[in-house]
């Protein structure tokens, strides 16, 4: 089921379930609490939005992924900020922040990971990934790693670029339009999104021809 989402100061307490969450033209602050045996996924598609997360473990050995898509596709602007807080042992949060920008609206993705001092065997990885769609384009990025623990593992980059024109020529060759290849590419971002999601066909085609959609 999509839970949709606008102006809000919100708690999720994620223990058995992935969630997905649909955020369209909100301004709103969230705390996901993880108190999970077993790994589950947080996947969110955010339009137009600006969101300030604080991600907390409160129970050691918990495991999120988490992927949240960015389509940018007017003049109104996106702003994401999470702060990833590991407290405890053996926890793992894998974050996966992406912007599909197709405008010069200004675009923000600020993500931090933090580790007490006193964890062991935690780890965390951050990607920031901006993918360049619109001639001139107003970005921000930048990850953060705030780690004051030993014995953990913890990795974080930025990538910001176009799509690359070897493969949008190799798909050409295999008989697709430049458009073709392009939707291609762009749609894989997607199904990354849905994949472990309990959504149904029906739901995941709104919610393509609604927001990943994309007039090349």
């Amino acid at each position: 089921m999509v839970a949709y989402h606008t102006n809000a100061v919100s708690e999720l307490l994620l223990q058995e379930n992935s969630v997905f969450e649909l955020w369209d033209g909100a301004c709103a602050e969230k705390t996901i609490l993880l108190g999970n045996s077993k790994p589950l996924k947080y996947a969110a598609l955010v339009h137009a939005s600006t969101l300030a997360f604080q991600v907390n473990t409160i129970e050691a050995g918990s495991e999120l992924e988490m992927m949240l898509l960015c389509p940018v596709l007017d003049t109104r602007e996106t702003s994401v900020n999470l702060m990833l807080n590991l407290r405890h042992n053996d926890c793992k949060i894998h974050l996966h922040l992406v912007a599909l920008v197709f405008s010069d609206a200004k675009t923000t993705l600020n993500a931090t990971i933090f580790m007490e001092p006193h964890i062991q065997g935690a780890a965390s990885k951050l990607l920031e990934e901006t993918v360049v769609l619109s001639p001139e384009v107003q970005l921000q990025s930048l990850p953060i790693l705030d780690i004051q623990a030993k014995n953990i593992q913890a990795a974080h980059g930025a990538k910001i670029y176009r799509l690359d024109q070897d493969t949008l020529f190799y798909l050409q060759s295999k008989g697709l339009s430049y458009q073709q290849a392009q939707y291609l590419l762009l749609a894989s971002y997607g199904e990354r999104l849905f994949e472990g999601i309990a959504l149904t066909e029906e739901e995941k085609g709104r919610l393509v021809s609604d927001f990943l959609t994309f007039d090349l």
